[in-house]
């Protein structure tokens, strides 16, 4: 699907919507049946995403509000207000078919749910199998948290790290919470890296689509929508977010003990390394951290990885143990503190 189509869709779904993207999303549905079912689903995830946060006492104004935008366009011109109902009458359709998820959502009180957690320590990987037969590729010094059955409303897991999701597709949302930015689908592959340390969370797209939220001051804010080979890393603490396109294979490709590394400081490459083979990397001084490289390190030991990148560098590196320190290349480095 095209970057226009979707964003016609977010702006038809937010009531910002022009005339001429009205025209072109009507003619765009029309082409063919799949374009009909891309825009039920983007509907769908931008509702379930914005309805995240909602509490049940809100139930009656959010359903008023669902009315008024999907039945009660209210506009003046006779022409606008046909195309309008008939995109309408495809949002109506979705509502019909996903009304069951939000009655539950709203009305219904949620069962008692056993959680399971499954902790790593830096340099251990784990493949985890879901309740609804998603994949989890949980990475080193990361925790994952998730209901046992899933029999709520949605499919809803917690992250504190890095994980590669590979989620079936079903009509109830996936939702992963990483602190204050949620991220929901309903199938798609995706890339979370979200150490609660590091004050980031960065979402890589692989295939499909993806809602990222934010709760800002306890209320949801939609940050940006997502699809293939598109990423968005937001600060945790100051709210400011960079967005790109990038190959969200590489960015994934550690699940096999690859990494792609473009215009990234050393500082960075090292906390990757530090989680994946779980070891300690300090630098000497604090500046050689900021020195940016391109690399990549395929399935190769810790000692081929840093020699490779001292190349790159022209920096050096000590090995004492489990510690590893950066220094200049005509320099050793050690620490007299544990």
């Amino acid at each position: 699907m095209e970057d226009n189509s979707y964003r016609l869709i977010v702006e038809y779904f937010e009531k910002t919507i022009s005339d001429d993207g009205l025209t072109q999303l009507q003619e765009w549905i029309e082409e063919n049946p799949e374009n009909l079912a891309q825009f039920s689903e983007t509907i769908q995830i931008l509702e379930a995403s914005k309805t995240y946060f909602k509490q049940p006492e809100n139930a009656e104004s959010a359903w008023a509000k669902i009315n008024a935008h999907i039945i009660q366009p209210q506009i003046p011109v006779t022409k606008r207000t046909t195309k309008f109902n008939w995109i309408a009458y495809a949002a109506a359709c979705l509502l019909i078919c996903t009304t069951g998820w939000f009655g539950y959502m709203y009305f219904k009180q949620s069962p008692v749910l056993v959680y399971e957690e499954i902790s790593n320590v830096d340099g251990k990987h784990s493949k985890i199998m879901l309740p609804d037969s998603s994949t989890v590729y949980l990475g080193g010094g990361s925790k994952l948290r998730y209901a046992k059955n899933f029999s709520g409303e949605k499919r809803d897991v917690t992250l504190n790290g890095e994980a590669f999701f590979d989620v079936v597709h079903q009509a109830k949302p996936f939702v992963v919470k990483s602190g204050d930015i949620t991220t929901v689908v309903l199938g798609t592959s995706f890339n979370i890296k979200a150490y609660l340390a590091d004050h980031k969370v960065a979402v890589t797209v692989q295939s499909g689509k993806v809602g990222v939220m934010a709760n800002v001051q306890g209320k949801p804010q939609m940050v940006k929508y997502l699809v293939k080979n598109e990423a968005i890393s937001i600060n945790t603490q100051n709210g400011i977010y960079t967005f790109n396109n990038t190959d969200a294979s590489s960015v994934s490709s550690w699940i096999n003990n690859e990494f792609v590394f473009y215009n990234t400081t050393y500082s960075e490459i090292a906390a990757s390394l530090e989680h994946h083979y779980g070891v300690k990397i300090r630098f000497t001084e604090q500046d050689l951290g900021n020195v940016r490289l391109t690399a990549k390190l395929r399935g190769i030991t810790l000692t081929d990885a840093m020699e490779t990148l001292s190349a790159l560098s022209g920096l050096g590196y000590t090995q004492k143990g489990s510690q590893l320190f950066i220094s200049n290349n005509n320099q050793k480095g050690g620490s007299i503190m544990k």
